[in-house]
């Protein structure tokens, strides 16, 4: 079994997306060995009311059952985006929470995203915290959103140790300085953009917070699959307990769903 926990569904502004609905997105996922995928909607984004976007996510893969496991986006600059966050995770059983300051235009640390994370904090579910979307050295020029950076990371995670955070396409991650943070136990890091053999992040990760800390990820839509599902085949070595948390274990222990 794989577990995806970095997809997205929706339109994307900037470049044309081939898989962006659920019926597309799940014949990805059976031609590569995808059982489910933890999805974001692209559209909560980018439209100026994020939660029509959530509202759209779950009609999409309402029909698919299981395949899917839904991620709420709420914009706290937003009015009554407090509401929107009670109904994601009450009526529509979110499972995780995802926060993108860069393109809604506020901060981690200033009062928009403490505001969010304390909200986040009493459901008690993880906030998740994609570093980018594209690279941007092949951006379009109105992409102007800034990758999210580490030390904001740091200090949210200090000053919220209830929290967890499923951290996405992220790369510069440091075992010891996320230990000292305190997230050891309280993150969760899929390994799209991280180097399995040539830099070996993964295994320094692994070293310093458990295998329990990474998951499977592609990125899809905006990435190939294959590269992922070769990580994970160079990942045979370790235990199969090991191997099989990567996989899937780790993504249905953090998100608190039945497989």
């Amino acid at each position: 079994m794989i577990i995806d926990v970095n997809a997205f569904l929706g339109h994307y502004p900037f470049r044309q997306l081939h898989f962006r609905n659920a019926a597309k997105m799940v014949e990805l996922m059976d031609h590569n060995g995808i059982d489910r995928a933890l999805v974001s909607s692209l559209n909560a984004v980018f439209y100026r009311d994020a939660h029509r976007g959530n509202q759209e996510l779950i009609e999409d893969i309402q029909p698919h059952g299981s395949r899917f496991i839904p991620v709420a986006t709420v914009n706290p600059k937003y009015a009554g985006w407090q509401h929107d966050l009670e109904q994601s995770v009450v009526d529509w059983k979110a499972k995780a929470v995802t926060l993108v300051p860069a393109h809604h235009g506020y901060s981690l640390v200033d009062a928009y995203g403490q505001a969010a994370l304390e909200s986040i904090a009493d459901y008690e579910l993880p906030v998740v915290l994609t570093q980018r979307f594209e690279d941007r050295r092949q951006r379009h020029h109105w992409d102007i959103a800034e990758d999210l950076e580490i030390q904001s990371l740091m200090q949210v995670a200090r000053a919220h140790p209830q929290l967890k955070f499923l951290l996405i396409n992220w790369i510069g991650l440091d075992g010891p300085s996320l230990v000292e943070a305190g997230l050891k136990g309280r993150c969760l890091i899929d390994f799209a953009r991280l180097h399995v053999l040539l830099r070996k992040e993964v295994a320094e990760l692994i070293a310093a917070l458990g295998v329990e800390a990474i998951a499977f990820g592609s990125h899809m839509p905006f990435d190939y699959v294959g590269p992922s599902l070769v990580k994970l085949a160079d990942l045979e070595s370790l235990p199969q307990a090991d191997y099989e948390k990567i996989a899937w274990r780790n993504a249905a222990t953090f998100l608190g769903i039945e497989v």
